[in-house]
């Protein structure tokens, strides 16, 4: 009895492994088949593929599965025509069957028929996100320049295959075509890290060099392309062609000959008149240049470089309007270098044209987005507008490229400064100067900042830099009389006037505020002595006559600080402190005329007792005089 339970067993396994289903297994073969489909693609050995496609075959002969099946043995077997037939047998069968879409899509791309394809490709990428329909539908677009849609596709492809040096150099060649010549750049470099033997990326990379005029390093990538294959004919017009723009006569016509290409007449008179006009060029024979440039024009009429050096050869010569019409004819003939848009901006600008510059140094940057001059003139244009944030923006590019140019990070500075950006003005004023320390202008003007904003220590580091590269700069030594003044920094003070003394011992001016401080500190006898040089340089030198008089006072020469005092009144009847201390003088002598009245009798001296009150307010109001004279003083010297 256990044998024969044994044999049901076995007998139960066989059934239920040979296929029948029982009436109770999946009713939907044809939608499992379809199903198994989708995982063809993550099958990684042949056999599992081949086993696979056959159990599809089995659960839906005749349904959409079974065609798309035979549709690509078909494909495979190189009947193409067959394949057509059998997927669209599929689709017949399944509308929405995308695998099928997708390959009949890829097999009318082939044929050339680009509507229908597009038609089925893009079926196919609303269920299935297959990268070679992605690809396809890029191919489709970048055909018709519909370059933003062929970027996406392409994009999406790259996710499925990010190591593909073809999709690297594909995408190359649609940046190139869009003008973004940078990033076309990239693409080349990512294909050739990926596969440096790739002779169509290093080619292609090579033109892009001569496009953006970089003819040193396009010749370096062609010889290296010549080491893997030297009988390269495009390799060797390639580089007759960047040559030629280096006006290398003699090494472009060897490589003309390597690529086939025989001189003929016209070309010959052509480049012969070219190779003229450059030599005329270099010479600055602007005129003979000119006309060997108008013959090559005649000779080649659709020639972008020759209508290129005839314009650089009438700019040079000052015929500013004729140089306009040449570079706008050869960007009419699609010349693609961004050196003609940026000559035309230099010219639109000498013309007070800001507008129409603005929009040709923009251009060239489009095409050459390393181009300095052209980032820096539109800066420049910008800041003259007050436009600082379009200022801002040139500028922080420019930073990128010319990281250790110190003349970049100044003109930064003052523009955020003009935006009263103080942070960043600050932090561009500290690089310049530390790329430059001699930047007079730079220390000055940062020092300026942090005098605003009441920094006074950094202030005065910084016109000490001043100082140290302009003994003589007044604009930092006046700053600097400010701040020792106001911080009370007598000794700092004294130290820098007696400089200003020396630097211009002309200046009465300069005597007089030395002055001021040898009287604050009580060396009156030094004190008088720069007054009176003051006054010996101008005679009518009111505030040195003033002090002068002042520091008599203090030192009692009352008739000297009286006729110093009236030569400052006349000098300037304005002056206030000049009015209160004569009436000290007055005052000093009033006791003498007290003393010589009590020798009168007694009568005077009931007439006195009577007058206490008054006698009092008197010496009250002298002893406020002094005290104002003495507070006027202190003021001065501070």
């Amino acid at each position: 009895m256990k044998n024969c339970s044994i044999l049901l067993l076995l007998v139960l396994a066989a059934l239920l492994n040979c296929g029948f289903d029982w009436g109770f297994g999946s009713k939907d073969k044809c939608g499992d088949a379809k199903r198994l489909v989708t995982e063809l693609a993550v099958l990684k050995t042949a056999a599992e593929r081949t086993e696979m496609e056959a159990r599809i075959l089995r659960l839906c002969p005749e349904g959409g599965a079974g065609h798309f099946i035979k549709a690509l043995n078909l494909e495979r077997g190189g009947n193409i025509d067959g394949a057509v037939t059998e997927y669209g047998e599929a689709l017949q069968a399944d509308p929405a069957f995308p695998q099928a879409s997708g390959n009949l899509g890829l097999i009318h791309l082939r044929q050339g028929l680009t509507d229908e394809a597009a038609v089925e490709l893009s079926r196919a990428l609303k269920t299935v996100a297959d990268p070679r329909y992605h690809r396809g539908l890029a191919e489709i677009f970048s055909e018709r320049k519909l370059y933003s849609l062929a970027l996406y596709h392409y994009g999406e492809a790259g996710k499925g295959s990010p190591a593909d040096p073809a999709l690297h150099a594909t995408l190359a060649g649609i940046y190139s075509d869009m003008g973004r010549l940078d990033s076309a750049e990239e693409e080349y470099r990512r294909a050739l890290s990926l596969a440096p033997g790739n002779e169509s990326a290093r080619l292609g990379l090579a033109a892009l060099l001569i496009r953006k005029n970089q003819l040193d390093r396009a010749i370096g990538e062609l010889n290296t392309a010549l080491k893997g294959n030297p009988l390269n004919k495009e390799t060797h017009r390639l580089l007759a062609g960047a040559f030629e723009k280096k006006a290398d006569w003699k090494a472009a016509e060897a490589e003309y000959l390597l690529a086939g290409i025989s001189s003929g007449e016209k070309v010959s008179l052509y480049v012969a008149r070219l190779r003229k006009g450059d030599e005329y060029l270099n010479a600055r024979e602007y005129g003979k240049a000119v006309e060997e440039y108008q013959g090559a024009v005649k000779e080649k009429p659709e020639s972008t470089e020759a209508l290129q050096k005839l314009g650089d050869a009438l700019m040079g010569a000052g015929r500013d309007d004729d140089a306009i019409a040449a570079y706008r004819e050869a960007l009419r003939l699609r010349a693609d270098n961004g050196a003609i848009n940026y000559n035309l901006g230099l010219l639109y600008e000498k013309k007070g044209l800001l507008d129409e510059a603005v929009v040709e140094y923009r251009k060239s940057l489009k095409r050459l987005p390393e181009n300095g001059e052209a980032r820096q003139r539109l800066a420049e244009i910008y800041t003259q507008r007050g436009s600082f944030p379009q200022a801002i923006e040139q500028y922080l590019e420019l930073v990128k490229i010319r990281k250790d140019d110190p003349l970049v990070h100044f003109k930064l500075a003052r523009v955020y400064q003009g935006s009263r950006n103080s942070k960043e003005a600050t932090a561009e004023y500290l690089e310049a100067v530390r790329l430059d320390p001699d930047n007079m202008d730079a220390h000055l003007e940062l020092a300026n900042l942090y005098k605003k904003d009441n920094q006074s220590d950094e202030a005065v580091k910084q016109y000490r830099e001043v100082l140290r590269l302009k003994k003589d700069e007044m604009e930092a030594r006046n700053a600097l009389t400010s701040i020792y003044v106001k911080n009370k920094n007598y000794d700092e003070l004294a130290t820098l006037l007696r400089e200003n003394v020396e630097l211009n011992p002309a200046d009465p001016n300069s005597h007089y505020k030395l002055g001021l401080v040898y009287e604050f500190r009580k060396d009156y006898e030094e004190a008088a002595a720069r007054y009176k040089t003051a006054v010996e340089l101008k005679s009518d030198h009111a505030k040195a006559l003033n002090a002068l008089g002042r520091v008599y006072l203090k030192t009692g020469h009352f008739k000297d600080a009286k006729e110093a005092l009236e030569a400052a009144k006349s000098a300037d009847p304005e002056l206030e402190e000049t009015a209160v201390l004569l009436s000290n003088i007055r005052d000093e002598f009033a006791p003498e005329r007290k003393a010589y009245s009590k020798k009168k009798g007694k009568s005077k001296k009931k007439k006195s007792v009577k007058k206490g009150k008054s006698g009092k307010k008197a010496k009250s109001a002298k002893s406020g005089k002094k005290s104002t004279a003495k507070s006027a003083t202190k003021k001065k010297a501070q």
